[in-house]
């Protein structure tokens, strides 16, 4: 009879053992400690599907709603960010990708605007349903980012 209460001390001390890693590892992650538990839930469940590493949480206004950002990163794969609502749903999600994975309309723009500028990085961003392309610009130092529409219009600046 002592080899079940043996085994469910066991079980029970490993369980133990592993949240508190789990918590340990959270609490490495900076700005994790001030997102909800749905949201670093959220967070950490979209970092393990994609394959990658949370960096950092961010804590940003989309909009008027507060969301929860992580950066994302994993050796061979484009940086990406993914921003969560405090009960844990997607807001929205930005990757790096190549200018030759731009719809052709927008990195044609993309191009023309680039006006003798470096077009240093673009993000695919994806929030609420709508997919832009931000494209970061570098000129003698200063650097710009301007957002397309899939069609290569200019995305107008949110006040």
């Amino acid at each position: 009879m002592k080899t079940p209460s043996i085994f469910l001390a066991t079980l029970c001390a490993a369980l133990a053992f592993a949240f508190t890693a789990v918590a340990a590892d959270d609490a490495k992650i900076p700005g994790m400690k001030k997102a909800p538990a749905a949201a670093a839930e959220a967070l950490k469940k979209y970092a393990a599907d994609a394959g990658m590493k949370i960096e950092k949480v961010a804590v940003e206004k989309h909009g008027k709603v507060t969301v929860y950002e992580a950066s994302l990163t994993a050796a061979g794969k484009a940086d990406r960010e993914v921003a969560v609502t405090a009960d844990g749903k997607v807001k929205g999600e930005e990757e790096t990708i190549p200018l030759d994975k731009v719809p052709e309309a927008a990195r044609k723009a993309i191009e023309a605007n680039a006006k003798g500028a470096k077009i240093q990085r673009v993000q695919r961003i994806k929030e609420d349903g709508e997919t832009v392309y931000e494209a970061e610009y570098v000129l003698k130092g200063k650097s710009t980012e301007v957002v397309f529409f899939a069609d290569g219009k200019i995305k107008p600046e949110e006040k």
